[in-house]
């Protein structure tokens, strides 16, 4: 007798055997022995999870001599030619191969004939979702009224291209990917049938890839048993498999908390050296981070971490030395590096920075510790503000309303200055001058805010105020002056919205509402005398088209007085 392989000879038979799908196995029993069997059955999951296997079994409790039953004999007749896909009333059609349309109208006229010898004509079509939209038309009819005789079951991998046109006709089941830890329990169960000799973590290693597929899982215990012989050791299964030693890991998370990028980096070495994949390598990380998320909330159950008792100890020692925002942070940075490696052209580079990037999380503060550092700093700036300069050296303080008040400061200037005899009169005027300075630089300041704001906010306004002569600022009024030659500009800014954005943006940035006047006057070469001696006491630095090109070019400024008449 030819051999067979572990998934066709390990297939479930009864409801009882399919591993991991307990709520699909138990409604399907219920519905046989209350006569409560519907006519079409969708199956849906991944890969190697049962769904064929459960259509076999309901196509035997059906068909079974001792049926309709939930627990076929598996000895009769209809009962094993369905094991052995070979009953003339059970036909198994894969769609993959059989899509078009003529296909369907063939199945449909066969539905018109009755049994051979069985109690139903059942059709099992895998990979359903491969047939075309005009064969899925043709079947609509077809799959809401069959005979009474015929029953429809569908699988399917890929759920969401079947037509809501067929859901709707089917009692949908979905299966679900089988837990790892059912997958072991099976496949030790198959290897003391078959008297296999293997470790636990020889079988945790087989399993780990199988991503939830007991089918996939079996394949690879199969090339693993013909590799290895009847006694596996956990060192074929590494070679073959390319599974990564779990003291690995272990080694580059204990050297993140060490703080040693040397030791990284060595491993990285070390692992190339021996063929792993740098992508399978992230992924193994990843799980393992998972396990001390797990350690630090579950503290260590056994259901939820699938590891060792060794490597339990292990896990748990780590978890307790990292916070639950380290494991965020670095879930995070693999996860995202996993998916980086596929198409890096260094991917052992890629991901030796990676690990290095872990060493150099860990020193990083959370959001809440820099949001109270800055406001810490900002209550220490808030409470230097206003303090008086020694020496009756004046300073200047804002108020409440942010505004520059220049009523108060002189009133302070005055009470620091103190009374002085004629021969300090020039100490006097010399402070006296210090604090106009000082007022002139504050309202320059608040006018260079102002614009930096409406830049950013109003590109056309800022260009318009950018034509004026002389932008002031001074006791709570904002004026802006503007020659005759730049009446579009002047008219642009006079706008009623643009004056209402303009308020509104000064009261943002000086947290008050100055009072706003815009003026036109006439060029200089057009006004009389008393025009020019007005204009002489403007001071053309403050232009802002000069500030800006003074700081480009810095330089010494003069500014000529014209002739006296």
């Amino acid at each position: 007798m030819s051999y067979q392989v572990l998934a066709r000879k390990w297939r479930p038979q009864r409801f009882e055997e399919v591993v991991g799908q307990e709520t699909v196995t138990k409604t399907l029993k219920n519905a046989i022995e209350e006569s409560r069997i519907a006519h079409a059955f969708l199956f849906s999951g991944v890969r190697g999870v049962g769904k064929t296997s459960a259509a076999r079994i309901l196509a035997k409790a059906l068909n079974c001599q001792k049926g309709p039953t939930a627990t076929p004999c598996c000895a009769c007749d209809p009962c094993q030619e369905v094991a052995s896909a070979c009953s003339m009333d059970v036909l198994e059609i894969d769609a993959a191969s059989n899509t078009g349309v003529d296909n369907i109208r063939e199945l449909r006229d066969s539905v018109r004939y009755g049994t051979a010898r069985d109690r139903f004509k059942i059709f099992i079509i895998d990979e359903v979702h491969m047939l075309s939209n005009a064969a899925f038309n043709a079947l609509l009819k077809t799959l809401e009224e069959p005979p009474s005789h015929v029953k429809f079951i569908l699988a399917t991998t890929q759920y969401e291209k079947i037509p809501v046109t067929i859901i709707s006709r089917c009692q949908q089941f979905s299966f679900r990917p089988i837990p790892f830890r059912l997958i072991v329990e099976r496949l030790k169960f198959i290897s003391q049938e078959e008297k296999i000799k293997i470790s636990d973590y020889a079988l945790k290693a087989i399993v780990s890839g199988a991503q939830g597929s007991m089918r996939d899982a079996q394949s690879t215990l199969d090339r693993v048993i013909a590799f290895s012989g009847k006694k596996i050791q956990d060192e074929d299964v590494q070679t073959l498999l390319g599974v990564i030693d779990e003291k690995a890991v272990v080694s580059v998370v204990d050297a993140v908390l060490d703080n040693d990028a040397r030791v990284l980096i060595r491993q990285v070495e070390d692992l190339t050296n021996s063929g792993v994949e740098p992508q399978h390598f992230c992924r193994k990380l990843i799980q393992h981070v998972r396990n001390l998320m797990v350690c630090q909330v579950a503290g260590g159950e056994e259901q939820l971490l699938d590891l060792a008792d060794g490597e339990k100890e292990t896990a748990l020692r780590q978890a307790e030395k990292f916070s639950s925002l380290d494991l965020i942070r670095f879930y995070d940075l693999l996860n995202s590096t996993a998916g980086d490696l596929r198409w890096n052209l260094h991917p052992w580079v890629h991901l030796e920075l990676t690990l290095i990037k872990l060493v150099e999380l860990r020193h990083l503060p959370s959001v809440e510790e820099v949001i109270s550092k800055l406001n810490s700093e900002s209550e220490s700036t808030q409470f230097g503000k206003g303090q008086q300069a020694e020496d009756g050296v004046l300073q200047t303080e804002k108020s409440n309303s942010g505004s520059v008040d220049i009523a108060e400061t002189s009133s302070a200037a005055r009470e620091e200055i103190p009374l002085v005899e004629e021969e300090d009169v020039g100490k006097v005027e010399e402070t006296s001058n210090e604090i106009q300075e000082l007022k002139s630089t504050d309202e320059r300041d608040a006018v260079a805010d102002l614009l930096k704001a409406v830049q950013r906010e109003s590109i056309g306004l800022y260009s318009s105020i950018q034509h004026a002569f002389q932008t002031t600022f001074t006791q709570g009024k904002l004026s802006i002056l503007f020659l005759e030659e730049e009446t579009f500009h002047y008219q642009v800014v006079s706008k009623v919205s643009n004056q209402d954005q303009l308020s509104r943006i000064c009261a943002e940035v000086m947290e008050s509402e100055p009072q706003i006047e815009i003026l036109l006057r006439p060029n200089t070469d057009k006004v009389d005398d008393s025009s020019k001696d007005s204009m002489n006491k403007v001071n053309p630095t403050d232009n802002p088209k000069f500030k800006s090109f003074i700081e480009t070019f810095p330089g010494t400024v003069v500014v000529e007085q014209g002739p006296e008449d």
